[in-house]
This record gives C-alpha cells, structure tokens and sequence, in this order.
C-alpha cells in the first residue's frame, strides 16, 4: 500500500522539489509512494508554527527522505524535521544531490537512516526496501 514520504529540503531550494517531482513523473510508479513537502513558510510565526506546519505535513507519513545540499544539515527548519521523523518513527532515507559531500543534520547521527544516491534507481530501490 502506497504511503507518504515527506521530503526534507532546505526550503529556499525550491528547484529540489522541481527536480523530485520531475523525477517522478519521468519515472512514475518506480517508488511506492507520495513524496509530500513543506510548501509555506511560516517561520514569521514562530516556533510553534513551524511545528504545527511539519506536523501537518508529516500526518500519514512513514518514511522522510532528507535531501542534503549546501548549508541544508546547518537549517533549523531540517534540524526540528529531523526531531519530529525521528520522534514519529518515520524510516529515513538521506541523499545528497549534485554529488555533494556536505554533512547530515547532526541528530541523524543517532538513528538508522538509508543512504541514496541523487538517482532514480537509488531512491526507488531505498525508499521502498524500507
């Protein structure tokens, strides 16, 4: 049965979900499952409702894939992500677009998580082992 996954990208990377969907849609029905996201910026509101925003979200999640680019693992949004998937129980799958090398949010160093690569067949084969 198809679930959702949330995806966590640093949210001024707006050209990530581009680029998952297109992976999507050029690959569709490869990964069982919705990736979903956070779309609003809400964070003039505070704290709570950056909460209240991920929670939203994540409701009928059971895997979260973090996508890891430049400064991403240093966002406070992907930080309290990371809490809340871990927190929920949600199977965690990290990537790294563009070959990128930089760290993972630090709280990911305490659970089990997949490793992807930025690739169709990789993400397919890790999402969905999970």
């Amino acid at each position: 049965m198809a679930k959702n996954i949330f995806v966590s990208y640093k949210f001024t990377d707006q050209e990530i979900v581009k680029a998952v969907s297109s992976m999507l849609q050029n690959n569709g029905g490869s990964i069982d499952g919705k990736f979903v996201y956070v779309t609003r910026d809400v964070s003039s509101q505070g704290e709570n409702a950056i909460d209240n925003e991920i929670n939203s979200v994540m409701e009928g999640c059971d895997k979260a894939l973090f996508i890891i680019g430049q400064n991403s693992h240093n966002s406070p949004w992907i930080k309290r992500e990371v809490q809340l998937a871990i927190s929920k129980g949600l199977k965690v799958v990290v990537t790294h677009i563009n070959d990128t090398n930089y760290g993972i949010p630090t709280d990911l160093n305490y659970t089990n998580y997949t490793s992807a690569q930025w690739n169709m067949n990789s993400l397919s084969y890790n999402l969905n082992k999970l």
